[in-house]
């Protein structure tokens, strides 16, 4: 479980190689996830709860078009929002 063997390298999308244990790149590629490192997966979660900060604040997406911005999660978040609605 621990030692050299026991991690692998992954290509994040990013460009960074991240070491993340055999078990955690297994376990995301069979759920169709991506392979993140540290750095893209903290951004990644910052923006989700940017996101939910603003569904629960009222402020939906249309608000953030009206104001120039967009919403920067595709998908995902957004789907699971639109469906506990």
């Amino acid at each position: 479980m621990f030692g050299p063997n026991s991690m692998n390298k992954a290509l994040c999308g990013c460009g960074a190689i991240a070491d993340l244990d055999k078990d955690v790149v297994r376990r995301k590629r069979n759920l169709g996830k991506r392979v993140e490192c540290s750095r893209c997966r903290n951004r990644r979660i910052a923006e989700e709860q940017e996101e939910l900060d603003r569904h629960f604040q009222g402020q939906d997406d249309e608000d953030q078009e009206d104001m120039g911005c967009q919403s920067s999660l595709h998908g995902g978040l957004r789907f699971f929002i639109a469906k506990s609605r």
